[in-house]
């Protein structure tokens, strides 16, 4: 239609004609682009909410896995300091060795405490979240969890005491005195003997024979001994990113 009547106007040579058609269709045209661009905005936010949403689904998760993984690493300094208590006195366990051998075991536990990051990362391929607070309150936590020694560090001793301890303890070991429930980790201190009160006083003989044991547990148990207040930190990390997220998603109602 447009076209049409710029045509007639250029062959009546009615050049105001053409120059409001020419008006026009520039408006229209601007009109269109803005329209798409206003369009294509409003999606981009929608999805950047529901990302935003997906990123604090991330945090309130890490947050309860980390709660979980202190519980359990706090186990694992409880058992390794009585561990090192029974190698200085140097006394002997006697016949009641199973629970002796099994604070040795549990010390020896270790876990990656990486903290899930994908949505972060996704949105960051993205070129968001675009809050720079947000940016900078999930960046300070992930940074808080980087820093932790115990993310990268497999200990030493975990091979040493393993390689002393009889395979028959070691299998009732897993089925009587550790759980794993929904990726959360436990370690019952009193489970019963699972194996003849001589296997098990052989064992910590052995243990006790190997001078390589107690500096190796000393290393350990010093790194994991920070590393529950040190979680404590990073789900106050978390939180904070949780509370820059609930700003972030109350400005767009």
């Amino acid at each position: 239609m447009i076209l049409r009547r710029i045509t007639e106007h250029v062959k009546n040579q009615n050049w105001f004609a053409v120059g409001i058609d020419f008006v026009i269709v520039v408006i229209g045209v601007f009109i269109g682009i803005q329209v798409a661009n206003w369009n294509d905005e409003r999606a981009f936010k929608v999805k950047e909410t529901e990302l935003l949403g997906e990123l604090r689904r991330e945090l309130e998760m890490s947050i309860r896995v980390t709660n979980q993984k202190r519980e359990a690493i706090s186990q694992v300094v409880t058992s390794g300091r009585r561990s090192l208590d029974f190698l200085a006195s140097g006394n002997s366990c006697g016949s009641d060795c199973w629970l002796v051998l099994v604070d040795f075991f549990h010390a020896s536990q270790w876990q990656p405490i990486d903290v899930n990051r994908s949505t972060y990362d996704e949105m960051r391929r993205q070129g968001l979240p675009r809050s720079r607070e947000v940016i900078d309150a999930v960046e300070g936590y992930l940074a808080q969890n980087v820093n932790l020694v115990a993310t990268h560090f497999v200990p030493p001793y975990r091979s040493l005491v393993r390689q002393l301890i009889p395979i028959d303890a070691q299998a009732y070991y897993w089925h009587n005195c550790y759980t794993l429930e929904d990726g959360a980790e436990t370690y019952s201190i009193d489970c019963a003997a699972g194996v003849p009160a001589e296997v098990s006083a052989n064992a910590i003989e052995r243990i006790f024979a190997n001078p390589a044991i107690e500096p190796h547990l000393t290393e350990w148990i010093g790194i994991m001994s920070s590393t529950p207040p040190d979680l404590a930190k990073q789900n106050q990390a978390a939180k904070r990113a949780i509370d820059a997220i609930d700003r972030e998603l109350e400005r767009r109602k």
